[in-house]
């Protein structure tokens, strides 16, 4: 059970609640905080013009309201229909429960003004599993209407859900004053960013440990990382990494090289610069998924006279297309490093075994092909470091004349997750088996770390004749994005 307070989300335990059919409750402090924004949104509409409530929405902002058709509040339910578009293939179930824990959670915050019955609604729709269907193409990073309003349409029992199932609708209908307020949020793009930040905190670490066993298998020299080396870094980071991998790889071996090629020297540059990203893409997401950054922003109190609303341009999400434009330029970055490791590991000079770790010399091609692979997925990177955040629209009449497209940043992460942990797969699969055909066993790391990253290559098939190698690197893949494997037990 997550309780969502509207204050804090812990970014961990909302990655296993996208996974698995976790409960969620809103915290009663939550429901009061969202029913003194509503009173404090309805008090402040009687008395000015409000974006969405007494007005129409983008060009339509001149536009004043007749909310009621034939004496019924008709609006927000047209609103909802009409911003509902999607297009694109449909998202996983991943990403769309990760998406509606993040919407309530915003909800809670207390900034919207909607009504606390939505909240709880959307609640229920979260225990129920019932996830609506949420297609890729919709939103520029400047609110997820279409994936908000999808959502809404299958709570009132207009749209199937993803199982393509009509569920009895938790609401009978949908005030205009609940219409905007609910689908003003980049709830969608923040999901898929946490998503993907909390798997590639689990691949750095691994990473890590699978690096270390790399160099381990060619006998690198740990003065590289040593810690008159550290001292001078120029970043924490690249300090931090420094001392990190001069834990795991000092006095395991004679250097073979006095320097090393640079996929092995410049392992902390590469490595902390990868985290310093990953940590800051962290930092604020921890915030987003708490952010009332509805438009227009209610705030104060009905019941003292600060009651008002702020139109405002937070949901421009320029600081997350910014953040996932660095890391992805940094992954790009760490990429020719792995690949040179995986080439190196296949090098008998470097590891003294047959070529392409082949279980002879006489033709066999061993893992030959695992570089082309992981060449394939590391294209796939590359392409994907383009910035977004240099992308621009002109939009509605041109009453929206920008979009930041972290929306499009990312979805590119999710794809370039994958792609990583294929290549991290790969050099892990490359590295354990050439430890264990020099006959490495655990015992001979010195490190707990690297014994436990050893012994879970040791789950990987030992049989080194050429066969197929897709369950191997399937297999790989998988052990690489377990959090917990390569730490000390």
């Amino acid at each position: 059970m997550i309780e969502i307070d509207g204050r804090q989300l812990d970014l961990p335990a909302l990655a296993a609640a996208t996974t698995a059919a976790a409960q969620v409750r809103l915290a009663p402090s939550a429901l009061d905080r969202m029913a003194e924004s509503q009173r404090s949104a309805q008090a402040t509409a009687k008395t000015r013009p409000v974006y969405g409530r007494s007005t129409g929405v983008g060009a339509n902002r001149s536009v004043t309201l007749n909310r009621m058709g034939a004496g019924v509040d008709v609006h927000g339910l047209n609103l909802l229909r009409s911003h509902a578009v999607d297009a694109g293939r449909a998202l996983d179930r991943e990403t769309v429960r990760a998406m509606l824990i993040i919407r309530l959670s915003q909800l809670a915050a207390g900034s919207s003004g909607i009504s606390p019955a939505v909240a709880e609604a959307l609640a229920g729709l979260i225990n129920a599993d019932a996830l609506p269907e949420v297609r890729e193409f919709g939103g520029i990073g400047t609110a997820d209407l279409p994936a908000l309003s999808g959502t809404a349409l299958t709570m009132l029992g207009e749209r199937p859900t993803m199982d393509g199932e009509k569920i009895p609708a938790p609401l009978a209908s949908w005030e205009t004053e609940d219409a905007l307020p609910f689908i003003s949020s980049n709830a969608l793009t923040i999901a898929q960013a946490v998503v993907a930040q909390q798997k590639l905190a689990t691949l750095l670490e691994n990473l890590t440990a699978v690096s270390a066993l790399s160099f381990n298998a060619m006998a690198g020299n740990p003065e590289a990382f040593g810690p008159e080396v550290g001292r001078a870094a120029d970043t924490p980071a690249v300090a931090d990494m420094a001392r990190v991998l001069h834990e795991l790889v000092d006095g395991h071996h004679s250097p073979a090289r006095i320097q090393d090629p640079y996929c092995l020297r410049t392992l902390p540059q590469v490595l902390g610069s990868l985290l310093e990203e990953v940590k800051a893409l962290q930092a604020l997401l921890e915030r987003l998924v708490v952010a009332g950054h509805e438009n227009p922003l209610v705030f104060g109190s009905a019941r003292d006279g600060s009651n008002g609303v702020a139109h405002h341009g937070l949901f421009q999400m320029t600081t997350l297309a910014r953040r996932v434009d660095a890391l992805h330029l940094a992954l790009g970055a760490a990429c020719p490093t792995i690949l040179r490791r995986i080439d190196l590991l296949c090098d008998p000079s470097h590891t003294g075994l047959n070529r392409f770790l082949a279980a002879d010399d006489a033709g066999q091609s061993g893992v030959m092909m695992l570089e082309y692979v992981a060449a394939a997925a590391a294209g796939r990177i590359r392409a994907n470091t383009q910035p977004v955040s240099l992308q621009t629209v002109v939009l509605s009449l041109g009453a929206e004349e920008d979009a930041s497209f972290a929306s499009v940043g990312t979805s590119q992460l999710s794809s370039t997750v994958e792609a990583f942990a294929t290549i991290i797969g790969i050099e892990f699969l490359c590295a354990t088996r050439a430890l264990r055909l020099q006959g490495r066993t655990a015992a001979w790391f010195r490190s707990e770390r690297l014994r436990a990253a050893f012994d879970a290559g040791l789950e990987l098939p030992s049989d080194v004749q050429d066969r197929d190698l897709r369950d191997d690197v399937d297999r790989a893949v998988r052990t690489v994005l377990r959090p917990g494997f390569g730490c000390s037990r």
